[in-house]
């Protein structure tokens, strides 16, 4: 048994410097935490950061590294101001020149298009998400793409039907005539 400078018993657990004689700060026994210690057992520590009060990082922050910065506005000079007027559409909002994404009725229709293979069950697919990729594309112009891609699947989707319906014919004739 260890004694203190004051002649007492030593504070339970061991803790405390030496003469202090009591328990420490924040409790005392089996569960509570050394001096300097790393938050309650089982716990992550106070938010902003682990570890003991006021973290490693700067103060305030989350643990995850500096904020980002928020975008810069654009400024200078009046002819500066309208060169970049020019260089984005105002009816799309997007660069002058570049196109609005393909829907994703226009890749589905394309996808299920290629598809050859699996006859009807791609073929059927095809053509309606090409029918209303189609006509996505045509009612809002500026916000939706892909109509060339939903026209090819479309295409492709009738083929495929087509195909299919030439083999199960094909099929039904040679099981009739034999």
């Amino acid at each position: 048994m260890r004694e203190t400078q004051g002649g007492g018993a030593p504070p339970p657990g061991g803790y405390g410097p030496p003469g202090a004689g009591g328990p420490p700060p924040g409790g005392s026994g089996p569960g509570a935490p050394p001096p300097g210690g790393y938050g309650p057992p089982g716990g992550y520590g106070p938010p902003g950061g682990y570890g003991p009060p006021g973290g490693y990082g700067p103060p305030g922050g989350s643990g995850y590294g500096p904020p980002a910065p928020a975008p810069k506005p654009i400024t200078g000079s009046a002819a500066t101001m309208a060169m970049h007027a020019m260089t984005i559409d105002p009816k799309t909002g997007l660069p002058r020149g570049e196109k609005p994404p393909a829907s994703t009725a226009a890749v589905v229709a394309l996808v299920c298009g290629i598809l050859l293979c699996l006859g009807p069950f791609t073929g059927i697919p095809a053509i309606i998400a090409g029918v209303l990729g189609r006509r996505a594309a045509r009612e809002f112009p500026q916000t939706v793409g892909g109509s060339g891609m939903a026209t090819a699947g479309l295409a492709l989707g009738l083929v495929n039907v087509g195909f299919s319906l030439i083999a199960t014919a094909f099929a039904v004739w040679r099981l009739v005539s034999h």
